[in-house]
């Protein structure tokens, strides 16, 4: 089972490492979380029996552990994002207080809402999909999008004010 962890790790783990990072935005973080990731796909290798495409539990356990890391480092005082959030260069610089306040509106919800919001409005992923990594149903992520929607826009709406 080792080789095909490593063989799975091979394959996945730089889609892995980009979601860590995407969630983290801290590279260190990002690559200790894709370690941590497929350390739990090792003690958790009866997950793998019998499943033809492991990449939808992968993505959950990254995504669930990237938010809760986050959500650690929020409730023991640290420091979630960085203050200067590093962004690629095609990112103009007029932009980077509408992703400051992305942070502030996401940081407001739990973490399967989170991602819920982040891989359908972030990533681009269909809820369908969204649904399958998370292992929720398709109407339960359509009912969480809509929660974060309408709540998201009373909070930019109260931020503006």
């Amino acid at each position: 089972m080792p080789a095909e962890v490593a063989a799975l790790y091979q394959q996945y783990g730089p889609a892995v490492y980009r979601r860590c990072f995407t969630l983290l935005r801290d590279r260190e973080a990002a690559r200790d979380a894709t370690q941590e990731v497929f350390g739990k796909l090792l003690n958790d290798q009866q997950r793998l029996a019998g499943r033809d495409d492991v990449l939808p539990w992968i993505w959950r356990v990254a995504t669930n552990h990237c938010l809760n890391l986050r959500r650690n480092a929020r409730r023991h005082g640290e420091e979630e994002l960085p203050a200067e959030i590093p962004v690629n260069d095609i990112v103009p610089i007029d932009q980077l207080p509408d992703r400051q306040l992305a942070q502030q509106v996401l940081s407001r919800f739990d973490a399967e809402t989170q991602a819920v919001a982040v891989g359908v409005l972030v990533d681009g992923m269909e809820h369908q999909e969204v649904a399958d990594v998370l292992g929720i149903s398709r109407r339960t992520v359509l009912r969480k999008l809509d929660k974060f929607l309408v709540n998201a826009r009373k909070f930019v709406d109260r931020s503006a004010t």
